[in-house]
């Protein structure tokens, strides 16, 4: 049983963002916007401190706008990692962000591989040494893009069951 209700919306929130980004391709704003707002309302009601979810996606937003305005992250996942913030706070969204890092490699690739788009990843990298050694390397494949939401969702439940920062961060 989930203890609290912040938790159930972001699990509900990590789940949905997961398979509408498998399918679409896309973490869309009419799951994003209510799960900051709901993260953020619910802590102000049953938190102590009340603010815990504001700053956890505010501080989100800090971090992962630049990491949009860099161009490593998409706007939808920012905004799901804002959702995290406002769920679970700073530390978790920070831990969360950490395992994000460990696993876009790895759980990227088996998305590709589900979605049937691994081969033509590798067609890419073929295609990309060939020309980078001055050899001939034919027609340019279709680029290939990793989605995000699988990667962020297993990231956030992993956050969520671990405690890594437990007492490292004053919050």
């Amino acid at each position: 049983m989930i203890a609290h209700p912040q938790v159930l919306v972001l699990w509900i929130g990590l789940l949905t963002a997961a398979l509408t980004d498998i399918r679409d391709g896309k973490i869309p704003n009419w799951l994003t916007v209510p799960m900051m707002v709901s993260g953020i309302a619910i802590h102000a009601v049953v938190s102590d401190p009340a603010w815990t979810g504001l700053v956890g996606c505010v501080a989100a937003f800090v971090l992962h706008f630049l990491l949009f305005a860099l161009g490593v992250q998409k706007g939808g996942d920012a905004k799901l990692m804002m959702g995290i913030g406002a769920c679970v706070g700073v530390a978790e969204m920070i831990e969360a962000t950490c395992w994000w890092a460990i696993l876009y490699l790895p759980v990227g690739m088996l998305t590709l591989a589900v979605r049937g788009r691994l081969g033509n990843l590798l067609a890419a990298l073929r295609y990309t040494v060939r020309r980078s050694l001055g050899q001939p390397a034919g027609e340019r494949p279709e680029p290939t893009m990793m989605i995000a939401g699988p990667t962020l969702a297993v990231s956030g439940f992993l956050a969520n069951l671990t405690d890594w920062l437990e007492g490292l961060l004053p919050w």
